[in-house]
C-alpha cells in the first residue's frame, strides 16, 4: 500500500538535513514552498540569517477575522548513534516512518501543511490561517523570535508532538553556567593550591538540595521545578591543581516561575558557598542557550475550550494537559497569543535513536488541526 498524502510529505522532509547545529533550514523551507505552490499556495521564505529559514504561507483574507497561527520548527537534533536504519531516509516499517524528525517535529509540520491545503482547496468564509515554520527552535529560538517581531494573530497552536492531546502548558529552561576558582599549583604539592573541581563538588552537593526544595512547588499539569547539572568542564594540565572548573545547570521552570527570581535564588546559593569555602570563589558566569521560560494558557480560556471541543467531536478525547518539555509556544504566549500544543507523534520519541511516527497518527493530526482550525474559524474561542 502506498503512503499517503501527509505520508509523502514527511518523508521528503526527513531527508532534508536540517541538524541544529548548523540548521540549515532553508533546504526545507525550499521543498516545502515548492509543495505549497504546486498547490496554488504562496509562501514566503525569510531569511534569517545565512541558511537559516522561516516560512510563512497564508490561507484566507487578512483583512477579516479571526486569524489564526499553526506553527512548528524545521531544526532537528543531531541523529547520534544507535539507529537500525539511515537516520535521514524515511524508512517505512510496520506502519511508522523512521528518521529524525519524524516526529520532532516534521510530522506535525507535514500535517499542519495538508491541513493548509486542505483549507485552501474547501476555500474559508473568514478569517486567515498562517502556516509559519520556523528554524531554530532546537537551539535559542531565533526562528520565533524573528517570526513575532511582526506577526500578530489572534491565537497559535504549536505543533510538537503529544500523542494527539490537548497541551496548555510546558516548563520552561534556563541554563545558569557557574565558574568555581581556586589556586594553581604543582600536582605533587596539592597542600599549596586550592581546587576548583573539589569546589564543583561542594557546590553540587548544594545544588541538589535546592533541588529537593523545589519538589514543593508542584504545578498541576507538568509537575515539579528541577535542577540538575549537564556539563562541567575544568582543569588545566594533568600535574597542576585545577585552578577553575566550570558547570551548567539545566534549571526547568514550571509556568508561574519568573528567570529573575531563578536566578536571585542561584546566587544566593553562590554566595553562601563563598561564604563557606575559603580560598574559592563562585560566580555565575554565563547562561547558556534555551527556547525560552515556562508558558501556560489558562484550561478555561475560550480558545482553549474551543480546541478542546473540536478535538472531542472527532472523538480524539479533548482534555488539557501539560509538556515536561519546553517548545516555541512562550514565545507566542509571550507576544499575546492564547496558544496550545497539539500534535502526531509521542513524546518519547523526541531526541532518540529510531525515532519513529506511526502513519495512521499523522492522518489523525491532520484532522485535529483542521477541526481546531475550522472550530475558531466559525466562531468558537
Amino acid at each position: 500500500m502506498g503512503l499517503s498524502q501527509v505520508g509523502e510529505l514527511l518523508r521528503h522532509l526527513v531527508r532534508c538535513d536540517t541538524t541544529n547545529p548548523p540548521g540549515n533550514e532553508m533546504v526545507a523551507a525550499t521543498v516545502l514552498a515548492d509543495w505549497l505552490g504546486e498547490r496554488d499556495i504562496q509562501a514566503e521564505i525569510i531569511e534569517i540569517e545565512p541558511g537559516r529559514a522561516n516560512l510563512v504561507a497564508r490561507v484566507g483574507s487578512g483583512a477579516s477575522s479571526p486569524r489564526i497561527v499553526i506553527n512548528t520548527h524545521f531544526d532537528v537534533v543531531p541523529a547520534g548513534e544507535g539507529w537500525s536504519t539511515d537516520p535521514r531516509s524515511g524508512t517505512i516499517v510496520a506502519g511508522r516512518l523512521f528518521g529524525r524528525g519524524a516526529a520532532d517535529a516534521k510530522g506535525p509540520l507535514a500535517a499542519m501543511a495538508i491541513a493548509l491545503a486542505t483549507l485552501h482547496e474547501q476555500g474559508l468564509g473568514r478569517g486567515e490561517v498562517i502556516l509559519a515554520a520556523v528554524a531554530d527552535e532546537e537551539g535559542a529560538s531565533a526562528g520565533a523570535r524573528a517570526l513575532l517581531r511582526d506577526l500578530r494573530a489572534d491565537a497559535a497552536i504549536v505543533g510538537e508532538p503529544t500523542s494527539l492531546k490537548l497541551v496548555t502548558c510546558h516548563k520552561g529552561s534556563l541554563r545558569p553556567v557557574v565558574e568555581i576558582q581556586g589556586r594553581a599549583a604543582h600536582a605533587a604539592q596539592p597542600e599549596d593550591g586550592v581546587n576548583a573541581v573539589y569546589g564543583v563538588g561542594r557546590l553540587l552537593a548544594m545544588m541538589e538540595q535546592h533541588g529537593r526544595e523545589l519538589d514543593a512547588r508542584a504545578h498541576p499539569l507538568v509537575g515539579s521545578p528541577t535542577i540538575l547539572p549537564v556539563l562541567v568542564n575544568g582543569g588545566e594540565a594533568l600535574n597542576m591543581v585545577p585552578e577553575r572548573c566550570r558547570v551548567t545547570f539545566d534549571r526547568r521552570l514550571v509556568p508561574g516561575e519568573q528567570e529573575e527570581e531563578v536566578l536571585a535564588a542561584v546566587n544566593g546559593i553562590l554566595e553562601r558557598f563563598n561564604r563557606e569555602h575559603s580560598g574559592l570563589t563562585a560566580r555565575l558566569a554565563d547562561l547558556a542557550p534555551s527556547t525560552g521560560g515556562p508558558s501556560e494558557t489558562a484550561v478555561d480560556d475560550p480558545f482553549v475550550v474551543a480546541c478542546a471541543a473540536a478535538l472531542s467531536g472527532i472523538g480524539q478525547g479533548g482534555e488539557r494537559g501539560g509538556m515536561q518539555v519546553n517548545c516555541d509556544m512562550s514565545h507566542f504566549r509571550r507576544a499575546g497569543m492564547p496558544t496550545v500544543v497539539y500534535g502526531p507523534g509521542s513524546p518519547s520519541e523526541m531526541h532518540v535513536a529510531n525515532e519513529s511516527i506511526a502513519l495512521d497518527e499523522l492522518d489523525r493530526g491532520v484532522a485535529g488541526y483542521l477541526a481546531m482550525v475550522r472550530a475558531v474559524l466559525e466562531g468558537g474561542g
